[in-house]
């Protein structure tokens, strides 16, 4: 009977999810957990996509100067981002979901620096497994982390304050997890109404607001391993 009831303890143990919200940008300490970072508009909507047409993988950087150098040393790589939402002189790419939607990256390596998302990343990148999410890859990315044990959910936010589409992606991913109803069309709806969609528009960038929302549209999750990002197994 005793060794019974242990079973059912462990059980309970195994099936157990912490999850949490962080904002990435405010503080400098990370929990050891599993990490999902999250840049809805644009870097973690857009990194999926070149990976699913056909780049090898995907290297972060946190400044631009990092990006040219490598790029520098390697003239074949493809060299993509932003800062402040601006494609930088001199690159291949932006940060852009809809840009990006039909480009071929067959066996092309990509330098990719964002304003917020690989700054983030950067700042997280010794305090667990690290995968990149968004709508686009959604359920192929609950699928690898239900059965983690503690997920820290990291949002990029912006240099100017939170990033609001970014919290309810966090909060319909939580809930996911949880296994906790949640209305997927009411945080769509929240998003295409938030203030970085607002800013988007006023960008010009209105199409990467409907080509971030694409549920699922990449059926592999992301994962930021040995300076890499690449898709996971």
């Amino acid at each position: 009977m005793k060794e019974l009831f242990y079973l059912i303890i462990i059980s309970h143990w195994d099936n157990f999810l912490k999850v949490d919200i962080i904002e990435g940008r405010k503080i400098d300490a990370f929990p050891q957990s599993t990490k999902v970072l999250v840049d809805i508009f644009r870097s973690t909507s857009t990194m999926p996509l070149m990976i699913k047409n056909g780049a090898r993988y995907i290297i972060p950087t946190k400044t631009v100067k990092e990006a040219r150098q490598i790029k520098k040393s390697n003239p074949e790589y493809i060299l993509a981002g932003e800062r402040l939402g601006r494609r930088m002189p001199g690159f291949d790419y932006g940060n852009s979901p809809y840009e990006v939607w039909e480009e071929d990256f067959k066996d092309k390596i990509v330098v990719f620096t964002s304003t917020n998302g690989t700054k983030v990343l950067d700042k997280i990148r010794n305090s667990g497994r690290i995968f990149i999410a968004s709508f686009i890859n959604l359920t192929a990315t609950v699928d690898a982390i239900s059965n983690e044990p503690y997920v820290s959910i990291v949002v990029s936010g912006r240099p100017d304050g939170v990033a609001d589409e970014d919290h309810y992606f966090a909060e319909y991913l939580s809930a996911r997890l949880k296994k906790e109803p949640a209305d997927i069309n009411s945080y769509l709806s929240r998003i295409k109404k938030s203030k970085g969609a607002r800013r988007l528009r006023m960008m010009g960038a209105r199409e990467d607001i409907e080509y971030s929302l694409k549920v699922d549209s990449v059926d592999f999750p992301l994962i930021f391993e040995e300076g890499k990002i690449i898709r996971s197994q």
